[in-house]
């Protein structure tokens, strides 16, 4: 006669606390690439907000003779006098096809020590060197006199803040629109100063 025998299929403590520590384990190095898949996505669509504003800024100077606009980057401090009709970047540019969508940039909106969006309308500052310039032949005002500069070379929006950067929001980084509509990615090694109120 045989003999039958009853072996127990199964796992043995040890093993089941192996197959979870190391599953434990890999959430976890997912959950860090989470993060700067996430950031690297903030980058990539900042970028496209930066590429959306440099288009209805090119279509603005097509129908104002050529000259660039003059924009507010906070219209309750305004940079310029009264007599001026400048506005913020969204108010000037909406005629030219720019939604509100592409004025914030998703890291800063994020970040709530800062969130120039929430206080500003915009989470880019314009800068004032292309206001009322022809788009031909800018002419830049430095400590050195009047120069024309190729458009290439020339800042026409950023961000606020250092907002993009592997591995920490606010590390280092920032996009800046060109005004030939090309976007570049730079570190900012500037002393980073207080956040506005």
């Amino acid at each position: 006669m045989r003999k039958i025998s009853f072996t127990r299929l199964g796992f043995t403590l040890i093993e089941l606390m192996c197959v979870i520590s190391i599953v434990a384990i890999l959430a976890g190095m997912l959950l860090t690439s989470m993060g700067s898949f996430r950031e690297k996505g903030d980058g990539v669509k900042c970028i496209q907000n930066l590429r959306q504003i440099g288009a209805a800024v090119q279509l603005y100077v097509g129908q104002h003779d050529g000259e660039f606009p003059e924009i507010q980057t906070d219209p309750k401090n305004p940079t310029y006098p009264p007599p001026s009709e400048a506005v913020g970047m969204l108010p000037t540019l909406a005629p030219f096809g720019l939604v509100e969508d592409a004025v914030k940039c998703p890291a800063d909106v994020r970040n709530k020590q800062f969130n120039y969006f929430a206080k500003y309308g915009t989470s880019y500052e314009w800068a004032p060197y292309v206001d009322d310039e022809l788009q031909s032949a800018p002419q830049i005002f430095t400590r050195r006199g009047q120069m024309t500069v190729p458009l290439s070379k020339i800042i026409m929006c950023f961000d606020v803040e250092r907002v993009h950067g592997l591995n920490g929001a606010f590390a280092n980084k920032k996009n800046y629109l060109f005004a030939d509509g090309h976007v570049r990615n730079y570190t900012d090694s500037a002393p980073r100063s207080r956040p506005k109120n």
